[in-house]
């Protein structure tokens, strides 16, 4: 299956941008905004790492090769090292700033509302079981553990999910 490659950036833009308005979308509820959120991703050679992987996730018929999910992992690995929303930014948990927290929710409160509702991927189902497998054992403070918490019920009661959906709208015409 030959695929223009054009069309695999056009795919990846469109989903990076939808991620982000996500991701102010819930940050937002949370009273903040983060407009800058992914820019690295945009960069060589993280964009072409990712471009890969989301247009493989949203098209698994694409049999990438080896070279593609090495190309994607060094892009993840550099991207999740430098971001500061990102946990292996930081060589103690416990300086990670109260404002980064509220990013990082919202970045995985859009990453999970993706995989669930726009992938369709349910495992896990919501984002208190997420964290709960894979991020609640890593070495928080209560504080940090009380903002992650509470923003998780702030983002569940206030929700709207059709307002979400409806942001991934660009990135669904184009599958």
């Amino acid at each position: 299956m030959q695929i223009n490659i054009d069309d695999i950036f056009k795919f990846y833009e469109t989903r990076i941008a939808c991620h982000v308005r996500a991701v102010n979308y819930f940050a937002e509820l949370l009273g903040y905004a983060f407009p800058e959120h992914d820019n690295d991703k945009t960069d060589e050679p993280i964009r072409t790492g990712y471009a890969y992987i989301f247009y493989n996730t949203y098209h698994p018929e694409l049999h990438l090769m080896d070279e593609y999910f090495d190309l994607c992992h060094d892009a993840h690995a550099t991207h999740h090292k430098h971001a500061l929303h990102h946990i292996e930014h930081y060589k103690n948990i416990a300086d990670i700033p109260d404002i980064t927290i509220y990013e990082m929710v919202s970045d995985w409160a859009s990453a999970n509302f993706e995989q669930r509702n726009i992938i369709k991927i349910d495992n896990p189902s919501t984002l208190d079981k997420w964290f709960e497998n894979n991020m609640s054992k890593l070495p928080w403070t209560q504080h940090q553990l009380d903002l992650i918490y509470n923003s998780f019920k702030i983002i569940k009661e206030k929700t709207d999910d059709n307002a979400v959906k409806a942001i991934w709208d660009d990135l669904l015409a184009l599958v």
